[in-house]
């Protein structure tokens, strides 16, 4: 066995020929030992970061875990010194012995600064060796030189015992690399680099063609300000949301006072967030954000009325809260301190129970006859049994077109919820959701982990990705989890949105929101806590990319029939209560 030349090419491929005559007497090197041939290096000028860059070329690195690292310069032709400056033929050449230092000690500081010094130079034996394959010499050496570092052409024969010479004659004292040590220097002088595919640029290109509002939403709108009742139904990235809100914008921006409820927290914090950053509001004018529960509870405040959460209660917020609200809004309007609003937009209505329905209605101006403006999906109601609001709403819209996600995702979750929806052509097309399978929710966990650290990896920031799963933190996989690639994990939406970190959150909590980049985890079955309505949710929350990690074979199946319908629509999904998949570009 002998050396390890790397890069491994035959002798006749080398040009230069005092290299190729170098290389041909180190291939003979024992076994153990590795060649670098022709090793160039780029590093700032003193090693100091923002310095301009130098720049140099290594001739030959011969390492080997029990004797160092060796820097050999080769010299071809007839070199010769005079004066302190050497020469080939008339020609002032750089000293040999000088370069092969320098190149020497930048590798050093290379393979410091990339081993985060868990190597460095005091570990281990390094030295030069400068070879002269063409000429003989006769005569002392400069002063930086030394025989037992000198090669010509009567050592070639030979140059296993000078480069042993060359390695003793370096060790000050005995020093070996573990193999680990090894390995590490080797990583950082050839460390595996592969160019990988943007994804981050790959989303940029999508974004751009994603129609955020359709000639649809646009119809819709003007129909919103001509009528005073509405339901307007759509499925999961319809826009319901950003219409819901823009249409209490205009209606704000026009003097009047509006209130808009939803059910999710998150969704409601960003509306607000929303509020003070797009809206210009004119005097008088209102523009209230809230949850139905967080209303509520304002409202008994200002009242003065107890708000008690009674935790055995299981139909507390169902059925006391609303009747909470009323007690406050009575006592208000005694005081002639009731709110009133000339308009009342209320999202997630699918959410809201029907209890809560009539006193919704008297928050308007016109009680039962006043301006109310329902948003639902019934698809994704977190009820038994979606339902459509209790109270008068002659006025109905339907948004039928998908103008969130890409394509691939969007008939994935119309196939998945047995919905009809519309495609736009210009659409972009997008990748089909990954689905990963672990056999625990251990394995489970470190499959939605080695995503997340492939995607941060990939330039894709904090702020685009989504962990769902189907509990809380706490409760779930990665309770003990709180950073990944040194970026943390956070469970606070309005943070993840300005970058704090990666977002680990629920279907529930999540529902309303978006994001570039969604992860399901911990999948491992149907229950109370994650039902179809959710996975559809949770699906739908994709802008661009999706992965789903399924532990149980319940969900994988369902989402892996969701997958193959879309391939072929003829195909029956098991379990579901909904109807019949229809996915369509429009014309």
């Amino acid at each position: 066995m002998t050396a390890r030349c790397i890069p491994a090419v035959a002798p006749s491929d080398i040009d230069h020929e005092p290299e190729r005559t170098v290389y041909e007497a180190l291939q003979q090197l024992p076994d153990g030992f590795v060649v670098l041939h022709s090793f160039p290096w780029l590093r700032p000028l003193r090693n100091y970061r923002n310095e301009p860059l130098s720049e140099g070329e290594a001739d030959f690195i011969v390492m080997h875990p029990e004797r160092g690292l060796l820097v050999v310069e080769v010299k071809g032709g007839e070199p010769y010194l005079r004066d302190r400056t050497w020469y080939r033929g008339k020609r002032e050449i750089r000293d040999p012995f000088e370069q092969a230092r320098r190149n020497r000690y930048a590798l050093l500081a290379a393979v410091e600064e990339r081993t985060s010094r868990r190597v460095h130079r005091d570990l281990f034996p390094h030295g030069d060796l400068v070879v002269f394959p063409g000429c003989r010499y006769e005569g002392d050496l400069p002063l930086n030189a030394d025989a037992r570092i000198f090669v010509d052409q009567s050592g070639l024969t030979e140059m296993t015992a000078r480069v042993l010479a060359a390695y003793a004659s370096w060790e000050r004292q005995p020093k070996r690399l573990s193999k680990q040590q090894f390995d590490l220097v080797l990583d950082a002088l050839l460390p595996q680099m592969r160019l990988l595919r943007c994804i981050g640029a790959e989303l940029l290109a999508e974004r751009t063609r994603i129609v955020q509002v359709t000639k649809e939403q646009q119809a819709t709108l003007q129909g919103l300000l001509a009528s005073d009742r509405v339901i307007v139904e759509g499925g999961a990235g319809s826009g319901k949301t950003l219409l819901a809100f823009e249409f209490a914008v205009v209606v704000a921006q026009r003097g009047h006072r509006v209130l808009v409820l939803c059910f999710n927290r998150h969704l409601a914090t960003w509306l607000q967030e929303r509020v003070g950053i797009e809206t210009r509001l004119v005097a008088g004018s209102v523009l209230e954000v809230s949850t139905f529960h967080a209303y509520a509870v304002g409202l008994a405040r200002r009242a003065n009325i107890e708000f008690a959460i009674d935790p055995s209660n299981k139909n507390f917020w169902d059925e006391e809260v609303p009747l909470v609200l009323e007690q406050a809004l009575d006592v208000l309007r005694l005081s002639g301190r009731a709110p009133e609003y000339d308009v009342v937009v209320v999202d997630e209505a699918q959410d809201f129970a029907p209890d809560w329905w009539v006193t919704v209605e008297s928050l308007t101006v016109g009680g039962r006859t006043g301006r109310l403006y329902a948003f639902l999906d019934l698809h994704q109601s977190l009820r038994a049994a979606g339902e459509l609001p209790p109270v008068p709403l002659p006025t109905r819209f339907r948004l039928g077109t998908n103008c969130r996600n890409t394509k691939a995702i969007a008939r994935g979750a119309a196939a998945l919820a047995r919905a009809e929806v519309t495609i736009l052509p210009a659409m972009p097309e997008g990748e089909t959701p990954s689905v990963r399978r672990a056999p625990s929710s251990p394995s489970g966990a470190g499959l939605a982990m080695e995503e997340v650290r492939r995607l941060l990896r990939e330039g894709i920031q904090p702020e685009q990705i989504a962990l769902i799963g189907p509990s809380s933190r706490e409760r779930g996989s990665l309770s003990n989890v709180s950073e990944l690639e040194d970026v943390p994990l956070v469970s606070d939406a309005a943070a993840w949105r300005t970058g704090a970190g990666v977002l680990l959150t629920t279907a529930r909590a999540f529902k309303g929101l978006e994001a570039d980049i969604v992860v399901l985890y911990d999948l491992s079955g149907f229950g109370a806590l994650f039902t179809k309505t959710d996975l559809y949710v949770a699906w739908t929350r994709a802008r661009h990319r999706l992965v789903i990690v399924c532990i149980g074979p319940e969900v994988r199946a369902a989402v892996e029939a969701a997958l193959a319908a879309c391939e072929c629509p003829d195909t029956k999904l098991p379990g579901s209560r909904l109807g019949t998949v229809t996915s369509k570009e429009s014309p």
